[in-house]
């Protein structure tokens, strides 16, 4: 019971006793007790509700502070270089959205674009090793790369880089750049692309897709198709390949082949006047190459 309601119930008892009136003090107790259950009742509920709250407060915390530990983990490399992933795209309709234009708003940042010697190409900015940021290519494109490698990122930062290494088991090349090269203000604004098994696994013949490049400029040229084949061989590549029917420009070589949710499939290539595309599998280039932590 309240020191409230403690003080009106003794001091109506007090008044009923000093005037006599024995039946008008039965009926305000009753009254007192029906006042003094009310408000326990009303107490009991403000509590469980205080409870409840408080309760859905910590589990929210928890939640998100689990979310934040798990993002920190994909996405951190050493100290001091942190690359959000991308998200998957989410669009409501499809089929009748405009896919490729929505990889670009939404995920434009994971793009990069290449200049070797007199060859332009592009890349994908794919995962973070140590304190270097390593970008997926095609092995054409640094043909006369020399010593350096410009890479050009979203935001029209350009820096030099001179790790790289191409493999001769298919048109891919990594080129890794140093992360303090780069200005926070620019890595704020980088993506890692978005890989995951089962998108792999899913990449099949018939399935819509999108094809990425940096031609014009990083992340500049998207374009919706359809994959052809999964896994072909290709005579002149001497190798298992994916082939796509998507529109493809010069410059789009070591562009990104993603599925209509944005996860990265595969490296492009070449591609030829019909509009056809040959495009390096992802799960080529991961059993070649130990890239760290790529897999969700």
């Amino acid at each position: 019971m309240g020191v409230g309601v403690k003080i009106r119930f003794w001091s109506m008892l007090f008044l009923c006793g000093f005037l006599g009136l024995q039946a008008g003090c039965g009926s305000r107790e009753e009254a007192g007790s029906r006042e003094e259950a009310e408000y326990r009742e009303e107490a009991e509920c403000r509590e469980e509700a205080e409870y409840r709250e408080e309760a859905e407060c910590r589990e929210e915390a928890g939640h998100d502070s689990g979310q934040e530990d798990k993002e920190r983990q994909d996405t951190e490399g050493a100290p001091g270089v942190f690359l959000r992933r991308m998200e998957p795209l989410e669009a409501k309709d499809p089929d009748n959205e405009n896919l490729a234009d929505m990889l670009q708003r939404s995920a434009g940042g994971m793009m990069v674009q290449l200049q070797a010697g007199s060859l332009l190409g592009s890349g994908v900015l794919c995962g973070v090793e140590e304190d270097r940021l390593l970008i997926l290519t095609a092995a054409h494109v640094l043909e006369e790369a020399g010593a350096s490698v410009q890479v050009t990122f979203f935001d029209g930062v350009c820096v030099s880089a001179d790790d790289f290494e191409c493999f001769e088991s298919g048109d891919f090349a990594v080129v890794r750049v140093n992360g303090v090269d780069v200005p926070e203000e620019t890595l704020a604004q980088c993506l890692l692309a978005s890989l995951d098994q089962d998108s792999l696994d899913a990449a099949v013949s018939g399935q819509g897709c999108i094809v990425m490049g940096s031609r014009s400029g990083v992340a500049a040229e998207a374009y919706e198709g359809v994959i052809l084949d999964h896994w072909i061989f290709m005579e002149e590549y001497g190798q298992y390949m994916m082939w796509v029917k998507a529109e493809g420009k010069q410059g789009m070589s070591g562009g990104g082949l993603f599925d209509r949710q944005g996860h990265f499939l595969g490296i492009i290539s070449g591609g030829n006047e019909d509009g056809e595309l040959a495009v390096v599998p992802l799960s080529l280039i991961l059993a070649e190459v130990e890239l760290l932590n790529l897999l969700n």
